[in-house]
């Protein structure tokens, strides 16, 4: 479990739709959230447990305002030009390197759109939630021209980086044995992100 300060308003933008993002966009500029990586150990009507990857158990609650989304595998093939995606990147050589892509449904086009700090291992890693312009091939990997609101970024994604796509999910998809990845802020849960069986959220 580890910690990060991160903007309310992207906060929101994981768990709410278009509509309800432009009432809340114009408020507080920074908010303290809390990710918790693990496994579901248990679920109820209302909360779930989660037994994070360092063996502890954390308790999680939920409400009917919880974002859930489910993450399925998937491959290059998944990765078009046009389409809305989230990429962890770390730095190798002085360029950004892609450790996952995950590719968003259409209906979840623009969440937490832009490029910033993440917490994804020890080691200093970035946040790109971007529209793909454009895909070239360069020496056996393929490099992504991504546009966001402020910015652009170019970031190379290897062979061997984890791809999933990311839908929209129920309750009935928080099921014990599959691994989450979830937002928290002032106790409330945000957001869970469910990996179908056998499937990892990667960032």
């Amino acid at each position: 479990m580890s910690t990060r300060i991160m903007s309310l308003r992207r906060l929101l933008c994981v768990a709410l739709p278009a509509a309800a993002l432009m009432a809340v966009a114009p408020m507080a500029a920074h908010a303290q959230a809390t990710h918790i990586r693990g496994t579901l150990s248990a679920v109820t009507d209302h909360d779930v447990t989660v037994t994070t990857h360092a063996g502890k158990k954390v308790e999680v609650p939920t409400t009917d305002k919880t974002g859930i989304f489910l993450v399925t595998k998937a491959d290059m093939s998944a990765v078009k030009s046009g389409k809305f995606v989230g990429i962890t990147s770390v730095e190798r050589n002085g360029k950004p390197v892609a450790e996952e892509v995950h590719v968003f449904a259409d209906s979840l086009r623009g969440l937490a759109e832009g490029h910033y700090p993440w917490d994804r291992d020890s080691e200093t890693n970035m946040m790109t939630n971007a529209n793909i312009a454009k895909i070239e091939s360069v020496g056996g990997a393929d490099v992504l021209k991504l546009d966001y609101k402020g910015g652009e970024q170019t970031i190379t994604v290897p062979p061997d980086a984890a791809i999933v796509e990311f839908n929209p999910g129920t309750r009935a998809d928080l099921k014990t044995g599959r691994q989450v990845f979830a937002i928290e802020r002032d106790g409330k849960t945000v957001a869970i992100v469910v990996g179908a069986d056998g499937v990892k959220p990667p960032m």
